[in-house]
C-alpha cells in the first residue's frame, strides 16, 4: 500500500475510478458529454452537453444499458466532460490518464467556468473498489472530501495543503453503479519530480546526496505547517508519507503540499474500524489498534518524525515492508541513526553533535507508546527548526 498520494504518479493513489469512453449520466440526471474531438488549448469553446436521449443515439463504446462495468473502461474516459452539481456553470474535461492504482484513476482535466479554464486534477474510483472492497474505498474519497471541505473553507486556506475543488458521482448510462470523482488542485512538478519521493530521488542521482540543510528545512517546516493546519480543524491525516507531499517549483520558489486524504480521521465521516491501513515505514502502531490506542494528533507526529528521517537521508526510518512487520520494528529498541545513511549530506555528517540530536528527536517522535512522542507537530517542528537553524547560522557566521 505503498505511497497513496493524490494522483501525479502511476504508484500513488489511494482512490479509485470508473469507466467508460462515451456518454455517462450524473446521479442526480445530468449528463457527461460525449468523447470531444481534440482541439486546440486555445480555444475557448465550451463543448455542448448532450441530453440522456440525445446521448443514446451517439455511437459509443461502453457496456450496454445495464452491463457490468470493467475497470478498463476507465482509460476510455478522455476528452469526457463531468458537469458540476455543486457549481453551476462549471465542468471539468478529462484530458488524460496521469496517474493508475489498484483503486483508481488520476485524469489531468481542464475545468471549466465562467472566470477561464483551469488544469487540475479528477480522481475517478474503480468499479471494482466500489463494489469489492466492502465500502472502503467509497469511505476513502468521502473522508478525503470532509477532510479537504474543512480546510478549504478556512478564511486562509492553509498554502502547504492542496485545495480541494469540486466532487461528485458518475454512471456510466443506465449501469447503477455510482462511481465517486473528486477535483483538486493541480501540482506542477517538473524535471525534479512531482512528490517528495521523487525529488529525493532525483536529488541522490544528481548530487550523490539527499536535501541539504536549508532546502530540507523548507520541506519540513511545510509539512509541519501542512499538518498542523488539519490538526487545528480536527483532522488526523493517518498516511503522512514521502509519496503523499507533493512539489512544485524549484530553489527558493520550491513548494510542498500535503495530499491524498483518503485515509484520514475526521469527526463527521465514519472510520475504517480495525482493519490494517496506513503505509508501511510511516504509520504508528496505533493505527493498527485505534480501539486500544486513540488516533490523534499525535499519530501524524510519527509519520512527520519517519518523513523528516527520509528528508535529511533520502532512506527510509524504518525498513519494514509490510505493516506486521512495521509492528515489531516500532516496538523494537533500534532506530536508525543519520550517520547509518550514505546519502547524508556533508553539513551534517560533519557535526556528529547535532546529528545525535536530531537523532534523539526522531527516537522519542517515533516511540512505540504515543505518549512518550511530542504531543503536536509543532512541538517536534520546533525541536527540529531549532537544531538545523543552529547549523544554518553557523554557516553564516
Amino acid at each position: 500500500m505503498r505511497g497513496r498520494s493524490l494522483a501525479i504518479r502511476r504508484d500513488e493513489l489511494s482512490t479509485a475510478g470508473e469507466s467508460g469512453e462515451s456518454v455517462a449520466t450524473l446521479r442526480d440526471g445530468s449528463t457527461l458529454a460525449p468523447p470531444l474531438a481534440p482541439s486546440p488549448r486555445t480555444s475557448r469553446s465550451r463543448p455542448n452537453r448532450a441530453s440522456a436521449s440525445q446521448a443514446s443515439a451517439l455511437p459509443c463504446t461502453v457496456p450496454s444499458v445495464g452491463a457490468p462495468i470493467k475497470d478498463a473502461d476507465l482509460l476510455e474516459l478522455t476528452t469526457v466532460v463531468l458537469a458540476s452539481k455543486r457549481l453551476p456553470d462549471v465542468s471539468y474535461r478529462l484530458e488524460r490518464v496521469i496517474g493508475e492504482g489498484a483503486q483508481g484513476v488520476v485524469f489531468l482535466a481542464t475545468r471549466r467556468s465562467a472566470t477561464g479554464e483551469l488544469l487540475v486534477v479528477v480522481k475517478v474510483l474503480r468499479p471494482r473498489a466500489v463494489r469489492d472492497i466492502a465500502g472502503l474505498a467509497a469511505a476513502a474519497i468521502r473522508k478525503e472530501v470532509a477532510a479537504l471541505e474543512r480546510l478549504s473553507a478556512q478564511s486562509a486556506p492553509s498554502p502547504f495543503v492542496v485545495r480541494f475543488l469540486d466532487t461528485g458521482t458518475l454512471r456510466i448510462r443506465d449501469n447503477p453503479l455510482d462511481l465517486p470523482w473528486l477535483a483538486i488542485e493541480y501540482i506542477e512538478g517538473g524535471p525534479e519530480g512531482a512528490t517528495l519521493r521523487a525529488r529525493l530521488a532525483d536529488a541522490l542521482k544528481r548530487q550523490g546526496s539527499a536535501f541539504d540543510v536549508p532546502r530540507a528545512l523548507r520541506a519540513i517546516k511545510s509539512m509541519i505547517a501542512g499538518v498542523s493546519a488539519m490538526h487545528a480543524i480536527g483532522v488526523v491525516h493517518r498516511d503522512v508519507n514521502p509519496g503523499n507531499v507533493l512539489c512544485s517549483g524549484s530553489g527558493a520558489d520550491e513548494a510542498f503540499k500535503i495530499s491524498d486524504f483518503g485515509l484520514a480521521r475526521v469527526s463527521s465521516v465514519m472510520t475504517f474500524g480495525s482493519v490494517l491501513l496506513g503505509t508501511p515505514g510511516y504509520c504508528a502502531p496505533e493505527q493498527s489498534f485505534p480501539e486500544k490506542v486513540g488516533v490523534a494528533p499525535h499519530t501524524d507526529v510519527f509519520s512527520l518524525a519517519c518523513c523528516t528521517y527520509f528528508v535529511l537521508t533520502g532512506e527510509p526510518y524504518f525498513e519494514a515492508p509490510t505493516i506486521p512487520e512495521m509492528l515489531v520494528a516500532v516496538y523494537g529498541s533500534e532506530r536508525r541513526r543519520l550517520r547509518d545513511a550514505p546519502g547524508l549530506c556533508a553539513e551534517l555528517r560533519g557535526n556528529q553533535a547535532l546529528c545525535r540530536e536530531i537523532d534523539g528527536v526522531l527516537e522519542r517522535a517515533t516511540a512505540a507508546d504515543p505518549r512518550g512522542r511530542p504531543q503536536s507537530a509543532e512541538e517536534l517542528g520546533d525541536s527540529i527548526a531549532t537544531a538545523l537553524g543552529t547549523l544554518i547560522r553557523a554557516g553564516k557566521s
